[in-house]
């Protein structure tokens, strides 16, 4: 989508509507016609990839053959959706400053992006970790997830793999039942 490039190159305020339309070879009126405003399409594209994302860390949930690897397998899913440039850019950095709290949740819940957190509590419910405050320890993982893929990008001596084998340390931490 041509709106996608241009936010995750240029931010929402350096995106020209005009730009838009004319890099899409669309007229004024047509993206009008599907969009209220700037506001209404950078929500979409937002949508757009919290949906591609949350698609990734559903399908990691269910291949995994235990609900602790359901855990693990959506926390690195949810790593490597981070990780990406375009979605650090407009999810992490952009979305904060232009949506909303309830447009933001609204999006997570139309995608069922909050399946980390689902599979946090099965693991849990199933006895691989104990019983903790769901919610503190999910958003603990999230934001940590959100502020290292952020570091990872500028760094020159970390590595997505990095995060990855520490991500795997340190919850195994959390870990007490083995299969």
């Amino acid at each position: 989508m041509i709106a996608t490039k241009h936010f995750a190159k240029h931010g929402y305020s350096g995106t020209s509507l005009e730009q838009v339309v004319k890099d899409a070879g669309v007229t004024r009126g047509a993206l009008y016609h599907h969009f209220a405003d700037k506001h209404e399409l950078f929500r979409l594209v937002c949508h757009k990839m919290q949906s591609e994302s949350a698609k990734k860390i559903i399908a990691a949930i269910n291949s995994a053959s235990s609900p602790w690897d359901a855990f693990i397998g959506a926390v690195h899913a949810t790593i490597d959706a981070a990780a990406k440039p375009d979605v650090r850019r407009i999810l992490f950095t952009e979305r904060e400053a232009v949506l909303s709290l309830e447009e933001w949740d609204h999006i997570s819940a139309e995608t069922n992006f909050w399946s980390m957190e689902s599979a946090l509590e099965n693991a849990m419910d199933q006895g691989y970790m104990e019983r903790r405050p769901t919610q503190p320890l999910y958003a603990l993982v999230a934001m940590s997830i959100s502020r290292i893929t952020t570091i990872t990008a500028y760094s020159n001596n970390l590595s997505l793999e990095d995060v990855h084998t520490e991500f795997d340390d340190w919850l195994c931490r959390y870990r007490i039942k083995r299969d």
